[in-house]
């Protein structure tokens, strides 16, 4: 649901308590644009990086202390107001970048299944993108270095651009484990179908990346009946409209070789042998061979996963449930007995609000090695992620839309430390003389620490003078410079560093109106002129000013943090944001 007017109030009189102003670069407090019944997506804008426009985040903290320092990474889909459905990383750390968006992959449109994985021994973002159809898709997988240049590319054997949105994932061996879905002939008459109709085959392939050969393909209906399905016939069974009888979601490679696979429309997770083929065993669905915990009962399920495909005793998966249950949507965490064939309920996990997602969705052991690890939970078809602890205390939650607007097949997070995020584009500048503020920023850059500001008479000139420096604070830092008006000469350009000073990279040359690319700080002519600067089209262009007489950040503190500097802040924003997510 959209905000509620007490919220409104609720949020004003935290704000003015502590006399500061919320940062809409981390959090949204947009009360127009998440009204109920509203269309809109609401997104953020920057002046120097105008392609940039992502979500804006609704953000509740409930234990700050306990949220682990990471970025979220995620897809768009459905009807973002801003038209673009990139992949996205935001920081999801505690503290003042809470919710900061670090990346936006503006050369692709709507990406599936968005996480960093392995490949080669190095980390590596991975992706599908293509065109989303009645529940599948068809498209490619995408494969990116750490400095965004794609290091593979991936199509199934034999199907060309007819890979699945539901998996894409990088096994220790660098293959990879993919989903289809085809149209194929079959009797349908136990649904008093024809028997000369027509389903989707559900069907898997390993593949070596770096060769394309083809180690590994199963078909489901070649293993099972299509009477193990819990999804209703109707009017399916021809070729313009196949019956979607299995429904296959998830893929993962056990140290054995083995396979355990996700049938959504079954409500079963398979373990499948990776010789033969054949069902080793089944998990939940009308012909289990797990006496399962009721506690821990699934239906319509996503994302199955070993938490160690060695030791295999621990099982999570993401429980979508359904209309006939009349419940929420969980993360359910299970020991699992392959030989006594019991599962035992260990955590479930939801957010607060406790939401129903139709479709999609996944849980997300952090890290799998440690019993005591957050869990995150994406809410696939609704606009939502969440983190908890090992107990399933929510420490995090967040909304990135209106409800049934835009979603996100997946949600993962990753330790910071685990992606050097190095673009091998140069950072962009925006001179707006009218403000008389420089904006800065570096899309897909994580080590900036620091920006400072210099100018020139002529972009021919060999020595540019450096006006001030600022520390870096949100996506976009935006320098104030009227207060040293007499010291600018005709053009401006900025310099990124680190955290230990040294450079990362150097902006074009702007006089406000043009570009110039320069080959480095202080020599060499123009390389060429480009078009005039980027305007902001802003629903809210999120920055952090610099002072320019100290060199200093005036940081705008996010509602987030206020609200953490004063216990009943915190208190009416908890019960304002949960009775909108309601």
């Amino acid at each position: 649901m959209g905000l509620s007017t007490r919220f409104v109030a609720s949020a004003a009189v935290c704000l003015s308590f502590v006399g500061l102003v919320a940062a809409t670069d981390s959090v949204s407090f947009d009360t127009t644009a998440y009204e109920a019944n509203s269309d809109l997506s609401p997104y953020q804008t920057f002046k120097s990086s105008p392609l940039v426009t992502p979500p804006e985040l609704l953000i509740y903290v409930n234990k700050s202390s306990e949220i682990t320092d990471g970025y979220v990474l995620m897809g768009v889909d459905g009807k973002p107001s801003s038209g673009r459905r990139p992949p996205l990383i935001y920081n999801m750390s505690p503290g003042e970048n809470l919710g900061t968006v670090v990346w936006a992959g503006t050369d692709y449109n709507e990406t599936f299944d968005v996480e960093i994985q392995t490949y080669k021994n190095e980390p590596v973002i991975s992706f599908w993108q293509g065109t989303m159809l009645d529940g599948f898709g068809r498209g490619s997988y995408h494969i990116l270095a750490q400095n965004y240049s794609e290091l593979a590319h991936v199509q199934p054997v034999g199907f060309e651009d007819g890979g699945d949105i539901h998996e894409f994932h990088i096994t220790a061996d660098n293959t990879a484990l993919l989903t289809i879905y085809w149209v194929k002939n079959a009797d349908l008459t136990y649904f008093n179908g024809s028997a000369d109709g027509f389903i989707y085959e559900c069907s898997f392939q390993e593949i070596n990346i770096e060769t394309g050969e083809l180690i590994f393909m199963w078909n489901a209906s070649d293993h099972m009946s299509l009477n193990q399905t819990y999804n209703e016939f109707g009017s399916a069974g021809t070729e313009e409209t196949p019956f979607d009888w299995f429904h296959i979601n998830s893929i993962q490679k056990d140290a054995d070789g083995n396979y355990l696979i996700s049938s959504r429309c079954t409500w079963t997770v398979f373990k499948i042998n990776g010789d033969s083929g054949e069902i080793m065993w089944r998990l939940n669905g009308k012909s289990s061979d797990f006496v399962i915990d009721a506690e821990a009962d699934f239906h319509w399920q996503h994302h199955a996963r070993w938490l160690d495909t060695s030791s295999r005793t621990q099982l999570s998966l993401f429980a979508n449930m359904g209309d006939e249950d009349n419940t929420y949507s969980r993360g359910v965490l299970m020991s699992i007995d392959e030989d006594a064939k019991t599962a035992d309920l260990i955590t479930l996990f939801h957010n607060t609000d406790q939401t129903w997602s139709k479709y999609e969705g996944n849980l997300q052991c952090l890290d799998c090695s440690d019993p005591d690890t957050n869990w995150f939970l994406g809410y696939g078809n609704q606009p939502y992620f969440t983190e908890l602890t090992s107990d399933g205390t929510v420490v995090l939650d967040v909304q990135f839309a209106v409800n049934n607007v835009i979603n996100s097949y997946r949600a993962f997070k990753f330790p910071v430390s685990g992606w050097v995020g190095k673009p091998l584009t140069n950072p962009n500048i925006s001179w707006d003389t009218s403000e008389e503020k420089v904006y800065l920023s570096w899309n897909g850059a994580t080590e900036i620490a620091k920006w400072q500001l210099y100018t020139a008479d002529s972009v021919n000139s060999t020595e540019w003078t450096m006006l001030t420096s600022a520390a870096k604070v949100g996506f976009e830092t935006g320098i104030d410079v009227a207060s040293i008006k007499k010291k600018l000469s005709t053009y401006v350009r900025g310099k990124a560093l680190d955290s230990n000073g040294d450079e990362l990279g150097y902006t074009d040359a702007t006089d406000g109106k043009s570009f110039y690319a320069l080959s480095d700080e202080t020599t060499a002519a123009p390389s060429s002129t480009s078009t005039a600067s980027p305007k902001a089209t802003a629903t809210s262009t999120s920055t952090s000013t610099a002072s320019s007489a100290t060199g200093t950040s005036d940081k705008k503190s996010s509602a987030i943090a206020l609200a953490a500097a004063s216990p009943a802040c915190l208190m009416l924003l908890v019960g304002s944001v949960f009775a909108l997510l309601a």
